[in-house]
């Protein structure tokens, strides 16, 4: 009988101890800061603007590479499946539309946007807004995820995948914070 009541007053104190533990660790916020946040969110940016232009002007076609990495994919969900493009696909298929005259004017701009980083690989989650031949009325909205690596030269888009919003697939009120 007394070693019963030891192992139970053992037992007592171990569960308390693994209470405490859970307990603090729930309390404690986990804080993480990117290292590297103001330069992944330039990075990004100056992606968006590199594809936008204003009506009256052309698009600076050659300047699109210089924020990807060559190898870069661009993964599109418009439709079920993933149109996957290749970066000089991408840009062949806008200069069509645009010398084809489907597009006068495009611009694209962040609504909101978060960054993760470890080491040298990093993700942005990036709602977006577009803007199609008028700043006057939103054309489409959805989101981007893009990849990026740091390189020699920066940080680059290595992907972008995104879909868009539509009445059965709304943009959450989370990524419009």
């Amino acid at each position: 009988m007394k070693n019963l009541l030891v192992i139970l007053a053992f037992v007592l104190a171990m569960s308390a101890c693994q209470t405490a533990d859970k307990k603090s660790a729930i309390s404690t916020p986990i804080t993480y800061t990117v290292p590297d946040d103001s330069a992944i969110t330039k990075a990004v940016h100056d992606a968006y603007a590199a594809i936008s232009f204003k009506k009256g002007e052309k698009p600076r076609f050659d300047e699109i590479g210089n924020y990807f990495i060559p190898q870069a994919q661009l993964i599109n969900f418009r439709t079920d499946t993933a149109d996957i493009t290749a970066l000089p696909q991408f840009i062949d298929l806008y200069k069509h539309f645009v010398t084809d005259g489907h597009i006068e004017m495009f611009y694209e701009e962040e609504a909101f946007g978060r960054n993760e980083q470890f080491g040298k690989v990093a993700h942005r989650i990036s709602t977006y807004n577009t803007y199609l031949n008028t700043r006057d009325s939103l054309a489409e909205r959805g989101v981007n995820s893009f990849q990026l690596i740091k390189t020699p030269k920066g940080w680059k888009v290595s992907s972008i995948i995104w879909d868009v919003e539509r009445k059965d697939l709304p943009v959450p009120a989370y990524y419009l914070k």
